[in-house]
């Protein structure tokens, strides 16, 4: 009697594990896998967004009364702006005003003719301005602007 409940406890151990095992692996499909590819494509394809270019200066006719902080808190070195490789980015395009980029966020510049890299966002513009990021330059830099400029979320 007792190897008869033994060997139906170890059965159901077994079974039961047997089940546990099976729901824990994941079986993927053809069909599957070609949505998931998909997916990803298009998740890619919707990164990149098409914007206007300009440069900015840390100086409160461009900025407002402390123009050495940005949006997000961060300190501007006048002397070295430039080099900090920070942009600020129209309210449309930022998450507060249901956009798709958070400061912080890096992001690929692509299409100007000298200003293409990776940059920070730390900073917004005015409410006024849409589909446009202005580049953080030192001061002394000559004004450039840039049109269909394409930038891509790191």
């Amino acid at each position: 009697m007792k190897d008869n409940v033994k060997s139906i406890g170890i059965s159901f151990l077994i079974g039961f594990g047997c089940v546990f095992l099976l729901k824990s692996l994941s079986i993927t499909t053809p069909q599957k896998k070609v949505v998931e590819i998909k997916q990803k494509a298009h998740k890619k394809k919707n990164d990149t967004i098409v914007v206007t270019a300009t440069m900015y200066n840390a100086v409160k006719k461009q900025c407002d009364s402390n123009p050495f902080e940005t949006a997000n808190g961060s300190i501007i070195n006048p002397k070295k702006a430039s080099e900090h490789k920070w942009v600020a980015m129209s309210r449309n395009l930022l998450k507060r005003w249901k956009g798709r980029f958070s400061y912080g966020d890096k992001i690929r510049i692509i299409g100007t003719d000298f200003k293409d890299g990776v940059y920070t966002i730390v900073d917004c513009m005015n409410k006024r301005f849409k589909n446009k990021i202005d580049i953080l330059e030192t001061e002394g830099v000559d004004l450039y602007k840039f049109e269909n400029v394409k930038i891509v979320k790191l």
